[in-house]
């Protein structure tokens, strides 16, 4: 339960700092990719190299405020919402899974006419970049994943069974559906295998926080499992490296895609 709640105090933050800048609401840049199930809202930043920025959990573009700025001298940067966040809406009725968001970022950059792509994504955002290179391989160049996993208990068994108790409860007390399904998410996903983690062609760096929620024994594997993988974890950080550690994180996605 502490974990979920650390999570909802670092959307708090995310959202405090985001007052001070325009991203995840400029209406200069934003755009809506509309998809037969859903409106996906994305802002496009520099030139350059794409890369595709996605959130965590419930989260939205602003979580890159620190990110942008800098990432974007370099880059085409694509920040995007996730279905059911942020601006992005969502009309579909099955269960959300990380592979329907990798499809959306697929259908963005189709959009964008991008043959190849990089992404940095953050806690969920991570889970969607992994499973676009299995699904995507010849689509995706780079991946930076930071406090991803690949099966639910990456945050432990028993944060998972919190996790299914705060999901009744919210059901009981008539919840919004919205908030319902993003948490079930977590729950049941994803369902990564190894063999599929040993299948994946694109260069990955796995990152994560010295005191993640996410298990330091899962990162490993996460790292061990993808061939040629690259493993760093931020001493001292949590589960929010890009707020934390933006400077130094912004250092190394720099350095990793220009190699």
């Amino acid at each position: 339960m502490k974990n979920i709640l650390f999570l909802v105090l670092l959307c708090s933050c995310i959202f405090g700092i985001a007052q001070v800048s325009d991203f995840g609401k400029n209406k200069k840049v934003g755009k809506v990719l509309h998809l037969k199930d859903a409106d996906i809202y994305y802002e496009i930043y520099g030139e350059g190299e794409p890369l595709f920025l996605l959130h965590g959990n419930g989260g939205s573009i602003d979580a890159f405020t620190k990110e942008i700025p800098e990432l974007s001298k370099y880059f085409k940067i694509i920040a995007m919402d996730t279905r059911a966040q942020g601006k992005s809406t969502d009309t579909s009725t099955e269960p959300l899974t990380y592979i329907k968001f990798a499809d959306d970022v697929k259908a963005l950059a189709d959009e964008l006419k991008l043959k190849k792509i990089n992404i940095l994504g953050w806690s969920d955002g991570g889970n969607t970049a992994i499973e676009f290179a299995i699904k995507y391989p010849k689509k995706i160049n780079k991946i930076i994943t930071s406090g991803a996993n690949v099966f639910p208990n990456g945050v432990g068994e028993s944060e998972v069974e919190n996790m299914k108790k705060d999901a009744a409860k919210m059901k009981a007390e008539n919840k919004p559906e919205r908030e319902i399904r993003l948490l079930q998410l977590m729950i049941d996903e994803p369902k990564i295998t190894t063999e599929q983690l040993n299948e994946i062609k694109a260069k990955v760096f796995v990152l994560a926080g010295e005191n993640d929620l996410i298990l330091r024994s899962h990162t490993e594997y996460i790292a061990k499992e993808i061939p040629n993988s690259k493993l760093k974890i931020y001493k001292g950080a949590s589960h929010g490296v890009p707020i934390e550690r933006a400077e130094e994180l912004n250092k190394d996605v720099t350095e990793f895609l220009k190699k």
